[in-house]
C-alpha cells in the first residue's frame, strides 16, 4: 500500500483556502514528540511537493488558518520549502485571518453549528473540518476576540479553550508514523468539497 496520495494532500490544501494575498501555509514535520522542520507556503505546488519530500520521514501537520507574511522578514528562508527548525516560529499574533475551524469534540454543538454538520469534511482522528466561506479578519490585532466570537456560535459559550486559531492537523494523504500495511497513511474519515455557504456572516453575527 502507498503511504503518499497526492489527491487527499491537494483535497486538504483546497479546503484550507489559504490565498497567497491572505497568508502563508505552515507545514511542520513531526517525528515523536519534536519539531523537526518547518515550512511556509504561498502555493499549492510547492506545498505538495515538500509533502512528498519529508513523507515517511515524519508525522506532517498543517496550520489550518494562514499566518502572516511578515514572517517571511525573519524566516524568509522558510519560503516553499522546509527547513530544520526545533520549536515553533507562530504565536496567535501571526494570524492573518480566519479561513477554516477543526472541531476536535464535535459534541455539544449548537444547532446553528450542527445545521453544517453533513456538509463538512472528518479528518482521520475524527476531527470536523469547518471550511469557511469569507475569511474572518482579526480586528486591530486582538486574536483573543475573534476566538471567543467563534466559540460563542459553536458552542453557546465564549470560551478561550476551545478555539486554537494557531490550530495545526495532520495532513491526509501524508505517511502515518503509527500507521499499519494495510493503512500506511493518513486518511479523510469523511470527504465534502463544500465550502459552507453563509457561516462567515453567521459567526460574525450578521
Amino acid at each position: 500500500m502507498k503511504r503518499f496520495h497526492e489527491r487527499d494532500v491537494r483535497r486538504f490544501y483546497d479546503l484550507l483556502q489559504h490565498e497567497a494575498r491572505s497568508g502563508l501555509t505552515q507545514l511542520n514535520a513531526i517525528d515523536g514528540d519534536h519539531l523537526i522542520g518547518v515550512g511556509l507556503f504561498d502555493n499549492e505546488g510547492d506545498f505538495v511537493s515538500e509533502c512528498l519530500r519529508y513523507n515517511t520521514l515524519g508525522l506532517l501537520q498543517a496550520g489550518v488558518n494562514p499566518r502572516a507574511s511578515h514572517l517571511l522578514d525573519e524566516y524568509g528562508g522558510l519560503q516553499n520549502r522546509i527547513r530544520t527548525l526545533f520549536s515553533d516560529i507562530v504565536s496567535k499574533r501571526d494570524i492573518a485571518c480566519v479561513t477554516g475551524i477543526v472541531i476536535s469534540e464535535p459534541g455539544q454543538l449548537t444547532e446553528a453549528a450542527l445545521a453544517y454538520q453533513k456538509e463538512v469534511s472528518a479528518l482521520g482522528d475524527g476531527a470536523l473540518f469547518f471550511p469557511l466561506d469569507e475569511e474572518i479578519a482579526i480586528e486591530n490585532a486582538r486574536p483573543n476576540r475573534t476566538a471567543k466570537q467563534i466559540a460563542e456560535w459553536f458552542w453557546g459559550e465564549a470560551t478561550l479553550s476551545s478555539v486554537d486559531l494557531t490550530c495545526m492537523v495532520s495532513v491526509p494523504g501524508t505517511s502515518d508514523p503509527e500507521g499499519t500495511f494495510f493503512h500506511p497513511r493518513l486518511r479523510f474519515r469523511k470527504y465534502r468539497p463544500y465550502i459552507l455557504e453563509g457561516i462567515s456572516a453567521a459567526i460574525r453575527g450578521e
